[in-house]
């Protein structure tokens, strides 16, 4: 039966947060393809978080900020809740042929925020080892103080072993340092943000924060050196401070192919607007094949609509 004080009124399901969500992510030019949204209402708040597929090449930074803002305002103006915080995270780069260069976002707020990890998998372990042997210890209390039975013989032994161990024994060493590596091992992870594999945007108020995916920042760059002339084939890495880009010249000159390179690297990885700017790293070598001087129905021959990897997701990450 339904409260008195709850008669009449309207209550708004987080899957159905999620969902406006989700459709106003993708209003306005935001986002491509499929969104995944997740929402928890409390009350009249609603805790919004996005993830999503952004058009490319384009100012990430100021794109995104726009879709967090339309999301957070269209969310609240159809809910009548109010949304305190989006997270946002751009998981995959798609290319668009109509998607324009956008003014840099404002620098307003404080210092954005990493994300942390909730440490999930970590909190499981040490919870399913502390509680199954405290419930295997409280079943046989309860057996023998409730219902008259003989103590379990694991028990007995146990107590058995633990009285006639002394406290030098070669067991109680090795548990109290596998007890105190667990316990710094738990103090670092509580210490550590963790999710290394996503990059902070920055130029966002203080009480949102915007991440871009790994795999969303290789596809750029790959891209980006692709479009270079005479580049047949690009790896690239990053890492948490550096982009490590790895790359094979067909033809061309093979010094204005590097500057080239290198400025699309950088131009990449400007766009993405990250709170700690990315050191580049390039190596071009050239194909064993490589050709100085290239056929001029080569260079001049159309390009492609698009890359082969025009549309980017984890899967592609080397």
């Amino acid at each position: 039966m339904i409260p008195a004080g709850r008669r009449g009124t309207t209550t708004i399901s987080a899957r159905a947060v999620a969902r406006i969500a989700q459709q106003a992510a993708t209003e306005k030019g935001g986002a491509v393809g499929a969104v995944r949204g997740a929402a928890t209402v409390r009350g009249r708040r609603a805790d919004v978080s996005v993830r999503l597929a952004l058009p490319w090449p384009g100012e990430l930074g100021h794109r995104a900020r726009a879709v967090q803002r339309h999301v957070a305002s269209r969310t609240g103006e159809l809910t009548g809740l109010t949304v305190r915080v989006t997270r946002l995270g751009v998981v995959r780069l798609r290319r668009s042929e109509d998607s324009a260069v956008a003014p840099p976002p404002d620098e307003e707020g404080g210092a954005p925020r990493r994300w942390w990890s909730p440490r999930s998998s970590p909190a499981a372990v040490i919870a399913l080892l502390g509680a199954v042997p405290a419930a295997l210890l409280t079943a046989d209390v309860v057996a023998v103080h409730a219902f008259g039975h003989a103590p379990a013989g694991w028990r007995s032994d146990v107590v058995d072993r633990l009285s006639a161990t002394r406290a030098d024994a070669l067991p109680v060493t090795v548990g109290a340092i596998a007890a105190v590596v667990a316990g710094l091992w738990l103090l670092l992870l509580a210490c550590t943000p963790g999710l290394r594999s996503r990059y902070v945007v920055a130029g966002f108020p203080s009480r949102r924060t915007v991440a871009v995916d790994r795999s969303a920042v290789v596809s750029l760059v790959r891209d980006r050196v692709l479009d270079v002339s005479g580049v047949d084939t690009v790896r690239v890495r990053v890492g948490r401070r550096r982009v490590r880009v790895r790359a094979v010249l067909a033809f061309g000159d093979r010094a204005a192919a590097r500057e080239e390179a290198r400025a699309a690297v950088l131009g990449a990885v400007d766009d993405c607007r990250l709170d700690r700017p990315l050191r580049c790293a390039l190596r071009l070598r050239t194909a064993r094949t490589w050709d100085p001087v290239p056929d001029e129905n080569l260079v001049n021959a159309p390009a492609a609509d698009a890359p082969a990897g025009a549309e980017h997701g984890r899967k592609e990450t080397r």
